[in-house]
C-alpha cells in the first residue's frame, strides 16, 4: 500500500454510512439499558428490550460489515447489499407496526430510503469498485 493511498469517495461514503448506522444502533442499545426504567415508565410498545435487541442485531451487523471490508473478505459485497435492503425493510416494518401514529415526515423518510438504497446498490455493483470488494486488503490498488 502506498503511504498516502486512499479509497475512492464513493467507497468512503458507503463506509461512513455503515459506520453512522452502526453508531446509531450502539446508542439504541446503550439507551435501552441505561434508560430502561424511564422507558418502562412511559410504557412504550414493544418496550426497551425490543429497542436493545434490535439495536444489538444491527450493531453486530454493522461491525461485521466494517470488519469484513477492512479484512478484504470476498463476501463483503453481497453482505452489504443484503444488509442494506434488510435494514430498509426492517426500518419500514418497525415504523409501520411499532409506531402506529401517522408521522408527518413519511415522504422524506421514503425518499431518503430510496436514495440510500440506490446509492448503496450503485456503489457496490459499480464494476470500478469491484477491486475494493473482491481482493484481499494487501492486494488492493488504491487511487492516487
Amino acid at each position: 500500500m502506498q503511504p498516502h493511498s486512499k479509497l475512492p469517495l464513493r467507497i468512503t461514503l458507503l463506509l461512513i454510512l455503515v459506520l453512522i448506522i452502526t453508531a446509531w444502533n450502539i446508542f439504541r442499545v446503550a439507551t435501552s439499558i441505561i434508560w430502561r426504567v424511564t422507558l418502562e415508565t412511559y410504557d412504550p410498545w414493544p418496550g426497551p428490550f425490543y429497542i436493545g435487541f434490535t439495536g444489538a442485531i444491527w450493531t453486530l451487523t454493522g461491525l461485521t460489515l466494517l470488519w469484513s471490508f477492512l479484512s478484504g473478505l470476498r463476501w463483503t459485497r453481497p453482505a452489504i447489499l443484503i444488509a442494506c435492503f434488510a435494514y430498509a425493510i426492517w426500518f419500514w416494518v418497525d415504523r409501520l407496526f411499532t409506531q402506529p401514529q401517522v408521522r408527518a415526515n413519511w415522504p422524506f423518510d421514503l425518499l431518503a430510503t430510496f436514495i440510500l438504497l440506490g446509492f448503496t446498490t450503485a456503489v457496490v455493483l459499480d464494476p470500478y469498485n469491484h477491486i475494493y470488494f473482491k481482493r484481499e486488503t494487501h492486494d488492493r490498488e488504491f487511487e492516487n
